[in-house]
């Protein structure tokens, strides 16, 4: 027997699907708007974050309008320092850049997809393909932005001087794998279920 009540209805999924636009439409905004303007700040500090040697307390040898900030006892701390360049400041805001582009791309490929749910057709062609961009957009964006500021923190250490045996500092870089990897596959799972739906949805147009 068929479910009669809905689990989210029409007028829900309408409504969301004018959220996702006004978010997307800022993200791809604003995230590149935060990331140039950073670029225009050339030459004034730049933040950046950095990892702590076991066991360090003071961080010496530091030129003139470098600091370090939260040295609480943990490894994770942040680095300001000034004279920065461009390639600095857009590596260090660069992570914003690339949210704010992929929460624009994501509400182009949702909206049609919430679309089709709200009238009931949620397995139209194409929506399987959709999904399966979200699928790869996330694998993107969550592993991809956070390695742009730890770059800035390498090209900001290298300028200071402080990647060495005797450096205070951690150089490297971490890679998000695991929760991209995630999202993408389980993007995946729907992506696939969707396609099937469609297969189905067609067979059942073909007998009528």
């Amino acid at each position: 027997m068929a479910r009669e009540t809905t689990y989210v209805t029409p007028s829900v999924v309408w409504w969301l699907r004018g959220l996702v636009t006004v978010l997307g439409v800022a993200g791809a905004v604003a995230g590149p708007v935060y990331a140039i303007n950073g670029a225009t700040q050339a030459g004034a500090a730049v933040r950046v974050p950095v990892e702590l040697a076991v066991g360090a307390v003071d961080v010496p040898g530091l030129p003139d309008g470098a600091l370090v900030t939260g040295l609480d006892g943990g490894r994770a701390a942040e680095l300001s320092a000034w004279y920065s360049t461009v390639g600095e400041q857009l590596l260090a805001r660069g992570d914003a850049a690339v949210l704010g582009l992929a929460a624009g791309v994501a509400a182009w490929l949702l909206r049609p997809v919430l679309a089709s749910i709200a009238a009931g057709h949620a397995f139209e062609p194409g929506n399987a393909r959709r999904v399966a961009g979200l699928a790869v957009l996330v694998v993107l964006a969550v592993g991809i932005g956070p390695l742009l500021p730890q770059l800035a923190s390498l090209a900001v250490l290298d300028r200071l001087g402080q990647i060495g045996p005797d450096s205070a500092f951690v150089p490297g870089v971490t890679l998000t794998v695991v929760p991209a990897l995630l999202g993408g596959v389980l993007l995946l799972v729907l992506a696939e279920v969707f396609r099937q739906g469609e297969g189905t949805s067609w067979d059942v147009e073909e007998l009528v």
